[in-house]
C-alpha cells in the first residue's frame, strides 16, 4: 500500500489518550476547538490567507479532508505564489483521484526551482498510481527524478510503481538508490522485504522487515509482513 496516499486522502491523525487514570484525553476536544475558533475568525477574515492555510490544516488533522481542499483552494484563489499550499492542495487531490491535481501539478512542473517542479512531476505520478495506471505514473516519476535527482519520495513510488508492474529487479535497483538518499526511511526497507520475498528470498526479507521495525516500531504493514513470514 502506498502509506503517503492512504495518510493522505483519509486525512486521519491519530488521537492520542494520555490522562493518567485511564480516562480520554482532551485532544479531540482540543482539536474541535481550534477549528471552531479558526472558522470564526475566518467570518470577519475572510481574505487572511495565513489564517485559511492554518484553518485547512486543522481540518485536515480533523480528518476532514473536503474541507481542508476547499480552504486551500480557496488560499491559492486569493495569493497564487504559495508554493507549499499548491503542493498540499495537488497531494490531496492525487489522494482523491481528482484530475484537478494533473492542472496543479503541471503549473508547478514550470517552477524555476528544481524541488517545486520535481514534486509537480511526482503529483502527476501519484495521481496515475491511485487511479491504477501505474506505466505513466513511472513515467511522471522518472520526471521528477531527472529535475531534482535527490527527491527521495520519487525513487520511492516508482519503486512501487515498479513493483505492481512486476519489474522487481528494476523496483530493487530505485530503492536502493533512495537508500543511498535517506538510509533511515523505513518504506525503503519495507518495499525492499516486499521485493525480496517476490523473489522467494524469505531470509532477507525477513531482515529488511526487521530493519523497518527497527527505524519505525510501528509499522503495521511490517509487522503484518514479517508475521505471515513466521507462518
Amino acid at each position: 500500500m502506498r502509506f503517503l496516499f492512504l495518510f493522505l486522502v483519509l486525512g486521519f491523525f491519530t488521537l492520542i489518550y494520555t490522562s493518567c487514570d485511564g480516562k480520554k484525553g482532551n485532544q479531540p476536544q482540543s482539536n474541535n476547538k481550534l477549528v471552531d475558533s479558526s472558522t470564526m475568525l475566518l467570518e470577519k477574515y475572510p481574505d487572511s490567507v495565513e489564517l485559511i492555510n492554518q484553518t485547512a490544516n486543522s481540518a485536515l488533522q480533523m480528518g476532514d479532508t473536503g474541507t481542508s481542499i476547499q480552504l486551500l483552494s480557496q488560499s491559492l484563489g486569493l495569493k497564487l505564489d504559495q508554493p507549499e499550499v499548491e503542493n498540499q492542495l495537488g497531494f490531496l487531490l492525487a489522494a482523491i483521484k481528482s484530475e484537478q491535481s494533473l492542472l496543479i501539478a503541471t503549473r508547478m512542473t514550470h517552477s524555476d526551482k528544481a524541488l517545486d517542479a520535481a514534486k509537480g512531476h511526482y503529483i502527476k505520478g501519484l495521481f496515475y498510481a491511485n487511479t491504477g495506471n501505474d506505466k505513466e505514473a513511472i513515467r511522471s516519476f522518472d520526471s521528477s527524478i531527472i529535475t531534482n535527482f535527490t527527491f527521495t519520495d520519487a525513487y520511492i513510488e516508482k519503486a512501487i510503481s515498479l513493483y505492481h508492474t512486476g519489474e522487481i529487479n528494476k523496483a530493487i535497483d530505485a530503492l536502493s538508490k533512495a537508500m543511498d538518499l535517506d538510509s533511515k526511511n523505513p518504506d525503503v526497507y519495507y518495499w525492499l522485504g516486499l521485493c525480496l520475498e517476490e523473489k522467494k528470498e524469505m531470509d532477507n526479507a525477513a531482515a529488511y522487515y526487521q530493519e523497518t521495525l527497527r527505524l519505525a516500531p510501528d509499522h503495521q504493514a511490517a509487522i503484518t509482513s514479517l508475521n505471515n513470514l513466521k507462518k
